[in-house]
């Protein structure tokens, strides 16, 4: 399978957000429609227990509310019963019942054997489809309740617990527990959906290099709160303007969190003619063509709703969201004009005005992969032939050597942090930590958040007498790769070579210790 996109800003994180289905897909019992509205505004709200009792005082032989079962179901997790229901003959030929069916069916060969994890007291459902995952487990719920805490402050909404988690292995299994079509992941790099009611995710193993999968858990559930208070009539720049928004309020500043720059990426965009257009989405940020469409898409709406926000306020923001579940034809610049007095084509306008009006300050620019080709003397000293034959002789334990190889490499993409952390693990191993610290840099010496760098770093926090320094780049580490051994295990990694039956030291704590010990078992190198 071709490897998930992580470049681009970090990290696209494109989704599908919960569509509600009309009760006019599937054919209703004459005397139920104001019913089966409830039923089914009941469920996309992800009010489940209301669902329930509508559909328990409900007419049981009505095909309609039959369909509303199985797409309770669904959003209860329990596919399999969704995809017994939907096997009656009498939906064969309805298009939305058999979507739904296919749905089910895919999502309940996904969860069979899977691991399911209640957390009551936080109100966390987690399901793990790879039991290696436990590990991650704890950080997850603790991730989810945090985000969850704060999301539901700034959008003036209270999620009904539990909050529903699907952690899978890789993008097939992503899609079919979403309805994402795997081309469309690959295209854009999307690493989860949420949708039905849940956040699908794609583990942190399944990736080379991780990525950040905290902020993407809570712009996920983002989407969802969206979802339950808009009856899901939030148009696609809201959902995905204000999830990016969301993305990192729920935790303190780390480095590269405005890497790239929406704003300035928005106007690059804009007067350059490569603008993709607020209004001009399409059906899914995730279905754009290029990835580089993806990125400008992400960072026109990230700044657009940033702007409009600090025009309007959050209290404009809630009354936004406010109007938009109360109109029942979805116009959200009716719901725009309503709120603020001006149109949805006017606020993109002065929306644009304000990005003409930036100054020409060239932003910083990640470097997501160093250069590979030759370098700048001539004599054909390869990056790339460096890097992998420095990771060969390090799998070997010859560390003195990768060293030899790794440690020019650094000046020749200094910026690359997955460079820097190479040299400085093969100096460690060959036992000059002096120069290992050199070889590591700074924060300041990197364009990218890196788990193996920040995790090498924190070793380095440790060793200096700065403990406090050391669990901020470890926990940097763990929200970056947490299932890279540099990042999880603090900074030190198992012997290899010929010493590599010695034991490694693991972490003290018992939740990092666990993480530390997953990441060994399936190692990357």
């Amino acid at each position: 399978m071709n490897r998930v996109l992580m470049l681009l800003s970090g990290v696209l994180l494109a989704v599908l957000c919960t569509a509600a289905v009309p009760v006019t897909s599937v054919h209703s019992a004459p005397q139920a429609p104001d019913r089966l509205q409830r039923i089914a505004d009941a469920i996309t709200e992800l009010d489940v227990d209301r669902a329930r009792k509508l559909l328990h005082d409900a007419d049981a032989d009505s095909p309609a509310l039959a369909y509303q079962r199985a797409r309770l179901a669904v959003y209860l997790g329990d596919c399999d019963s969704a995809a017994a229901i939907l096997s009656a003959p009498g939906f064969q030929k309805v298009r939305a019942a058999q979507s739904l069916s296919r749905l089910a069916r895919g999502c309940a060969g996904v969860v069979a054997g899977s691991v399911l994890i209640r957390d009551r007291k936080k109100g966390i459902w987690l399901r793990l489809q790879d039991s290696a995952d436990k590990a991650l487990a704890p950080w997850i719920i603790d991730i989810a309740a945090q985000a969850r805490t704060r999301i539901e402050h700034d959008l003036g909404v209270v999620m009904p617990r539990p909050l529903r988690i699907i952690l899978v292995r890789d993008l097939f299994s992503l899609s079919a527990v979403s309805g994402l079509p795997v081309k469309a992941a690959e295209t854009t790099g999307t690493v989860a959906v949420a949708r039905w009611g849940r956040v699908n995710i794609i583990s942190p193993r399944a990736t080379q290099m991780g990525y950040p999968w905290e902020d993407t858990i809570a712009h996920e559930i983002t989407h969802l709160a969206l979802s339950r208070a808009t009856r899901d009539r939030a148009p696609l720049w809201l959902q995905e303007g204000i999830a990016k928004r969301e993305e990192t309020r729920w935790r303190p500043p780390r480095p590269f969190d405005r890497t790239p720059d929406p704003d300035r990426k928005a106007r690059d965009a804009l007067l350059s003619g490569h603008s993709v257009g607020i209004t001009k989405l399409g059906p899914s940020i995730a279905m754009l063509p290029t990835p580089e469409a993806a990125s400008i898409a992400f960072a026109e709406v990230t700044s657009f709703m940033a702007y409009w926000v600090d025009q309007n306020g959050v209290p404009g923001l809630h009354l936004l969201l406010i109007d938009l579940k109360g109109i029942g034809d979805g116009d959200a610049g009716a719901a725009m004009q309503s709120v603020t007095g001006e149109s949805l084509a006017v606020w993109i306008k002065r929306w644009q005005s304000y990005l003409r009006k930036l100054p020409d300050v060239p932003a910083r620019r990640p470097e997501s992969r160093p250069h590979l080709g030759k370098t700048a003397n001539g004599k054909g000293n390869d990056l790339l032939r460096r890097v992998r034959l420095g990771d060969l002789l390090f799998a070997r334990g010859h560390s003195k050597a990768a060293a030899g190889e790794l440690r020019p490499a650094v000046s020749l993409a200094p910026g690359a942090a997955a460079v820097r952390w190479r040299a400085a693990r093969a100096l460690f191993g060959a036992g000059d930590a002096d120069s290992a610290q050199k070889a590591l840099g700074s924060v300041d010496d990197v364009h990218s958040l890196n788990g193996p760098w920040f995790g090498i770093d924190g070793r380095i926090q440790r060793l200096a007498g700065h403990p406090h320094k050391a669990e901020r780049a470890f926990q940097l580490g763990i929200s970056a790769d947490p299932l890279s051994e540099e990042a999880a295990c603090e900074g030190v990694w198992a012997p290899r070579g010929p010493h590599a039956h010695a034991k490694a030291p693991l972490p003290a704590g018992p939740r990092r210790r666990a993480l530390c010990e997953s990441a060994r078992r399936i190692p990357r190198d």
